[in-house]
């Protein structure tokens, strides 16, 4: 593959929108969004990965954890959006949380909920 092919390659690959909220502080009990903005998906796949204990919450529009408070918010008609709303989220929900892109290597967007 020549120069131009990987620049043109590089310039398809999916990238965040890093004009969201970062820092998010929620009261005991009140809903709380984390808003992760991806442009360019294509054909890669947005996840929620709760660090503290690497769980994953969300791969694409699935959720993979069984406390239901936890679910990805995903509009169709703006694919853009992929925020993780967290019902009743309690002090033991505080921490960082990445919003990843499959990609290789793998793409983050660092949340903090507090």
């Amino acid at each position: 593959m020549c120069f131009a092919e990987n620049e043109s390659a590089a310039n398809l690959q999916p990238y965040f929108d890093f004009n969201v909220q970062r820092n998010v502080t929620v009261i005991v009990g009140q809903t709380a969004f984390l808003h992760c903005n991806v442009e360019r998906l294509g054909d890669k796949d947005v996840s929620w990965i709760r660090k503290r204990d690497l769980h994953i919450l969300t791969a694409g529009r699935l959720t993979y954890t069984s406390d239901q408070r936890f679910q990805v918010i995903y509009r169709r008609h703006n694919s853009t959006q992929w925020n993780l709303m967290i019902k009743y989220p309690q002090m033991r929900d505080s921490g960082v949380y990445e919003c990843q892109i499959n990609t290789e290597p793998k793409d983050v967007l660092v949340v903090y909920l507090k």
